[in-house]
């Protein structure tokens, strides 16, 4: 299932403390938000189904296979999870001292446990554990947080525009100006944190913030290291996303899954709704309504979307004991 990726999640630590802040000042707008986070969701979806019948989706709904997509939904929860923890313990031992995957559990369950909620609220539910266990400050984690989302974006990018050049028949074999566009844009960022303390007053200021640790120090092995674990998973998603589809009885190539693949990613870690509600079920659509109905890919990609939420909950109890036990000390 899609997650938000580190993009939406890692909105930086000081998201933490506007939200406090906005809470202070008005208690209703954060509801008001989140309102509107799910009106825009139950909007696009509506948008989607338009024109296709209850007695569409009954058919669809008759025909799935539902234990391979179970098998296939529980699999990429665990790739998502487990990968997340992977990256996100190398990220923090590169830059604020060694944390192994099994110290990492517990934070990386309370962002995933909140981000089900609101995705700013996972981010800084993980940035607050791991200042507290590491001692740094909220802006540093929030910030190496934001620096695994430069990643994430560079290999999204880079993969994309492989795609867009040597698989002439993919969705992205047509965008290709806009895919060299982002990922020349991406490449220059991580090209100006990487060649050192730039001479422009203004781009020194920035450059020299104290909790911006994490993208001073990362040099060109950090970025292949944390890059190569971040493909494997991304090409574990796009495997099992071809089960996921096969299951309700949309069977896209599988080349045509994985050449899409990229573009899903990117589109769907877009922090516009909860959870990337409307938002996958729109890709979905637009990379594969040539092989299957709009009923049957609405389906699916609402099945993934309420699978992601449910997987989720369980571990609410034990975020809820890593942030009170974090919280005592």
């Amino acid at each position: 299932m899609p997650s938000e990726i580190t993009i939406g999640a890692s909105s930086d630590a000081s998201g933490a403390d506007l939200e406090r802040k906005d809470r202070g000042r008005n208690p209703g707008r954060k509801w008001a938000r989140q309102a509107l986070a799910y009106g825009l969701a139950a909007a696009i979806i509506w948008y989607l189904a338009r024109g296709t019948s209850w007695r569409q989706f009954e058919e669809v709904l008759h025909h799935v296979n539902a234990w391979e997509f179970l098998a296939a939904t529980v699999a990429s929860f665990a790739c998502w999870f487990l990968g997340d923890n992977l990256a996100y313990a190398r990220a923090f031992s590169y830059f604020h001292g060694e944390i192994s995957f099994r110290e990492m559990l517990p934070a990386n369950a309370a962002h995933y446990f909140l981000q089900a909620v609101n995705s700013v609220a996972g981010g800084a539910a993980l940035a607050f554990l791991m200042s507290a266990r590491k001692r740094v400050s909220l802006l540093s984690s929030g910030a190496t947080m934001a620096f695994l989302g430069l990643v994430d974006l560079l290999v999204m990018a880079w993969s994309g525009l492989a795609v867009a050049l040597l698989v002439p028949n993919s969705w992205l074999a047509g965008e290709r100006a806009y895919a060299a566009a982002v990922t020349c844009g991406l490449t220059l960022i991580a090209w100006f944190w990487m060649r050192g303390r730039p001479g422009n007053s203004v781009l020194r200021w920035l450059y020299d913030r104290p909790w911006l640790v994490s993208f001073r120090d990362a040099g060109p092995a950090i970025y292949v290291k944390l890059g190569l674990i971040r493909a494997a998973v991304f090409a574990l998603q796009g495997a099992i996303l071809y089960f996921q589809l096969a299951s309700f009885g949309v069977h896209v190539p599988f080349r045509q899954v994985m050449s899409f693949e990229p573009a899903e990613l990117f589109l769907n870690s877009l922090p516009l709704t909860p959870s990337g509600l409307g938002v996958l079920q729109a890709v979905l659509i637009l990379g594969f309504h040539e092989y299957g109905t709009r009923a049957g890919l609405l389906s699916v990609g609402l099945m993934i979307s309420i699978a992601g939420v449910l997987m989720r909950l369980p571990l609410g109890l034990w975020a809820a004991r890593s942030l009170a036990d974090e919280g005592t000390h």
